[in-house]
């Protein structure tokens, strides 16, 4: 009973931070240390997207045709080193 009570605890407040991490990285800062992505160090790039590391060690893709990030998949590192 407890356990199940921990768990949805834990979805509840997945849902809560969620959408505040989404906007956060909608206005271009790192969810975590909330640094500016536009100032992180490029690792690699293509012609549409680039691979950017912050500070904070966690690493996101920049897609350079809608100005978006997002949190780099292993898949995302693969394909664009």
């Amino acid at each position: 009973m407890l356990y199940n009570l921990i768990i949805e605890i834990k979805f509840m407040l997945k849902k809560l931070i969620a959408p505040l991490q989404k906007i956060i990285l909608q206005k271009k800062y790192c969810p975590a240390c909330t640094r500016s992505l536009t100032r992180a160090k490029i690792m690699a790039e293509n012609d549409v997207e680039k691979l950017v590391a912050c500070k904070c060690k966690r690493i996101f893709v920049h897609d350079l045709e809608t100005d978006t990030f997002h949190r780099a998949l292993l898949s995302d590192i693969r394909r664009i080193k």
